[in-house]
């Protein structure tokens, strides 16, 4: 008997166009008129179209697999460095060349973009043109940032590595903050310490979503230590820098403080105000750490891998645009220790 399911073939007779175009529409892809793919997708929609997904994955393998198809190429935006002597986190770093791995051992040419602070919508377009990118990763930032007004997003597979772009929300590849902070807390009461305390930016607090504060209330509450109450950073950006943590450390007197980035001299100050054999521990959330013994290592290459695999299938799909249900995807930490 024969099948009345519809296909490409069919399809492509029916609205007068070639099967390679109507396969084009379906996926998005830029080289087909936006008319053309609404009313393409529409015609699919309406005869209950399908694609066969053993088809669908040699496509894709004939697609990754061909030399030839360095057009979809992937870019990270990044914001410029405009600070003389200023270096970028070392999450980013890392996160960079976890993409660059992935994308590459996928067939996609990986590169980067500076984001500058007067930032030209037409210009980044061009280039972004110029370059053949249809995936874009965002990149981690150095203060949080609304980019919905940089690009025309509905050209893109968008995908996010940071909580530092407020705006716009797509899929993202975040760290498990929460569970790497119950994780560290278990860790640091298994290696004696009574009083934990948890010590970050307002900036971070929020880039985080409160979740490490969250965990630390739980740890506060349940998880059999003595409560310490977090310092919370009232300075603008990152970096922990707020005079008033001296006087949190004496008031509080936790046995080890956990810290994700803090001002060096701050930290220094503080610590040797203290007598040395009552001065706590350091602990970092984002291992490693000059300052630390122990951490939390986010890591930010697996981070960057996964995000290029979720990209690289969006723009298999032809998935542009920003979603209407952004996905997050977060990764688990490893604890890491250098004491006995």
């Amino acid at each position: 008997m024969k099948s009345s399911r519809p296909t490409l073939r069919t399809l492509a007779a029916e609205a007068g166009v070639s099967a390679m175009t109507f396969s084009l529409a379906l996926r998005n892809r830029p080289e087909i008129s936006a008319a053309t793919r609404r009313r393409l997708q529409r015609l699919a929609k309406l005869r209950g179209y399908q694609p066969d997904p053993t088809i669908a994955k040699l496509m894709q393998h004939l697609r990754m697999s061909s030399p030839a198809r360095g057009q979809a190429n992937i870019c990270g935006l990044v914001e410029a460095v405009t600070t003389s002597g200023e270096a970028r986190h070392e999450f980013a770093v890392r996160a960079q060349a976890g993409l660059r791995k992935r994308a590459e051992s996928l067939g996609f040419a990986f590169s980067t973009m500076e984001i500058p602070p007067d930032a030209n919508r037409t210009r980044l377009q061009r280039v972004l043109r110029s370059r053949g990118v249809e995936g874009v990763v965002l990149m981690p930032m150095p203060r949080q940032r609304d980019l919905s007004g940089l690009l025309e997003w509905e050209h893109y597979s968008v995908v996010s590595v940071t909580s530092s772009v407020t705006s716009p929300r797509v899929h993202s590849v975040t760290p498990n903050h929460y569970d790497n902070m119950i994780r560290a807390c278990r860790q640091l009461a298994n290696d004696g310490y009574r009083r934990i305390g948890l010590a970050i930016s307002q900036d971070w607090d929020e880039r985080s979503h409160h979740r490490w504060v969250g965990a630390m209330t739980w740890q506060n509450e349940f998880g059999g230590t003595e409560p310490v109450a977090p310092f919370i950073g009232a300075a603008v950006g990152p970096k922990l820098a707020d005079p008033k943590f001296a006087a949190w450390v004496t008031a509080k007197k936790p046995d080890v403080i956990l810290v994700e980035e803090i001002d060096g001299a701050l930290l220094e100050q503080t610590l040797t105000s203290i007598a040395r054999g009552k001065r706590p521990a350091v602990a970092t959330l984002d291992w490693p750490s000059p300052r630390a013994s122990s951490g939390m290592d986010q890591r930010p290459e697996e981070i960057g891998s996964v995000a290029i695999e979720i990209l690289a299938g969006m723009i298999s799909r032809g998935e542009r645009g920003i979603p209407d249900r952004p996905l997050n995807i977060m990764v688990d930490g490893d604890w890491i220790s250098l004491l006995p």
